[in-house]
């Protein structure tokens, strides 16, 4: 074929312009790809059955009886296809599997479409509109996700690295967690961070509360899978998390979210008139680049509120001290991750984003495989995030 890429030879490109003038680009291109996919049939119809078209029934091979009608949905449009049969057995093509009326690839789209936020009766809408047809329902979008199944359940039993460096251990609150109960329910979620930068959501469990017998049982089943040595575990102020911790791992460090004993602290401080100075003075103790240190300025800050020594907000912050400063004992470069349970958090919040579109989960089995799929397509870009973090702590 001759190359009408170069410059000489924009006068014949721009002469392919009149094939076009007269009908939608659109409707060119699907006439091509259906007489491209004709072929396609017809020849492998040919090999399968030992017998060219319009060839005498003497010289061997099964006789064509007609065609029939099959529409294939694609990432590119509906495809009405005339599929050659023949009269003595069936044949396969390769263009489509058996039973099989949408191709994996837009089957691909219509579940990113659902995971990137759009409920399935707006997507089913969207595709209607881009294709002009009625390419899938409303249930087909929500049974493309029954793929997420098996992969559920063979991730749910893979065996965890072990030697992790921090371990985030925290919940979060959905509707329809149990079928039959309209408040919403926490899922304990489990987020490890290891030496080598990499990360990753562990593990997720349904529970009816945030009770220490439903977070020993979940810590247990991570220990159970590998991850029995871990440096330091981050957590929120739930005291059934610090007996779990104590059972499943007594040797690692129990760090508390200095972001939840500072929102605490706001809480108790409500209607003090200092609240804004106090709270920036107490934020302030963390930026300390030594345990020494932040225990001088802690000094500075008790002796500097004196009046406030027996404000339960003081009496709550100087007892949680204690367990907010353990990251010092990690390299520097991991003590901003350390410090906060911000890697869930931020996790939390697009989670709730994306299944806000519908109000609450049918069933358990459906809340189990949106989240396996969120955690799948909401990855962290954890060696990157942990580089750039050591450098700014640095």
């Amino acid at each position: 074929m001759e190359q009408l890429c170069f410059v000489d030879n924009y006068r014949k490109r721009f002469a392919r312009v009149k094939e076009f003038s007269c009908e939608k680009v659109e409707f060119v291109l699907d006439e091509f790809l259906k007489a491209f996919c004709s072929i396609w049939l017809e020849e492998e119809f040919t090999i399968q059955s030992g017998r060219e078209r319009y060839e005498r029934p003497d010289t061997g091979g099964d006789t064509r009886a007609g065609h029939y009608s099959r529409t294939i949905i694609t990432s590119r449009g509906v495809i009405t296809l005339n599929v050659p049969r023949g009269e003595e057995r069936k044949y396969t093509y390769s263009l489509f599997k058996k039973f099989k009326r949408k191709t994996e690839h837009f089957e691909e789209v219509v579940i990113d479409a659902l995971l990137k936020g759009l409920s399935s009766r707006k997507a089913s809408r969207f595709f209607e509109k881009l294709f002009d047809k009625n390419t899938v329902s409303h249930q087909a979008a929500l049974q493309s996700l029954r793929k997420f199944d098996y992969e559920l359940d063979k991730w749910r039993n893979r065996l965890i690295k072990d030697n992790a460096l921090i371990l985030v251990l925290d919940a979060v609150r959905l509707k329809g967690v149990i079928p039959y109960l309209k408040e919403a329910k926490p899922v304990l979620f489990a987020y490890a961070i290891y030496p080598d930068g990499h990360e990753e959501v562990l593990d997720f469990e349904l529970a009816m509360g945030e009770s220490t017998n439903a977070w020993t049982r979940f810590c247990q089943k991570l220990y159970s899978r590998g991850l029995q040595n871990i440096k330091l575990v981050v957590r929120d102020d739930c005291d059934a998390i610090t007996n779990a911790i104590s059972l499943c791992w007594p040797k690692a460090l129990d760090q508390q979210c200095i972001f939840h004993i500072l929102k605490n602290l706001c809480k108790y401080l409500k209607g003090c008139k200092d609240k804004k100075m106090i709270l920036n003075d107490a934020s302030w103790l963390y930026e300390a680049q030594s345990e020494e240190e932040f225990y001088s300025w802690a000094i500075k800050f008790k002796n500097k509120y004196q009046n406030y020594k027996y404000h339960k907000a003081f009496k709550y912050f100087l007892g949680k001290i204690y367990q907010s400063v353990r990251y010092f004992e990690l390299p520097r470069e991991y003590w901003r991750i350390a410090k906060t349970s911000n890697r869930l958090e931020r996790f939390f919040e697009e989670l709730k984003r994306r299944i806000r579109v519908f109000r609450r989960f049918p069933n358990t089995q459906s809340c189990q495989r949106w989240l396996y799929a969120l955690i799948t397509e909401i990855k962290p870009d954890s060696v990157s995030i942990t580089n750039s973090e050591s450098q700014q702590s640095s």
